[in-house]
């Protein structure tokens, strides 16, 4: 109810309990807001960190300072 956003989740880990969440640029910063705000889910407190944002997928899929050769 009120103001939908299209959100595609790409990645679940249950293990982790972390995902990969796309949406389009416009609406970031309505995603954060939505998830900073969540508390609760069905019932159960819950808490949301955002580890990493980029506008490029691929950017997503390593990390930089991790890089071996």
């Amino acid at each position: 109810v009120g103001a939908a956003l299209p959100v595609d989740v790409l990645t679940y880990e249950e293990k982790t309990l972390s995902a990969i969440l796309r949406v389009i640029s416009s609406g970031l910063v309505k995603l954060w807001s939505a998830l900073t705000l969540l508390g609760f889910y069905q019932n159960r407190r819950c808490a949301i960190r955002v580890l990493q944002t980029s506008p490029f997928l691929l950017a997503l899929s390593g990390n930089s300072r991790e890089l071996v050769l």
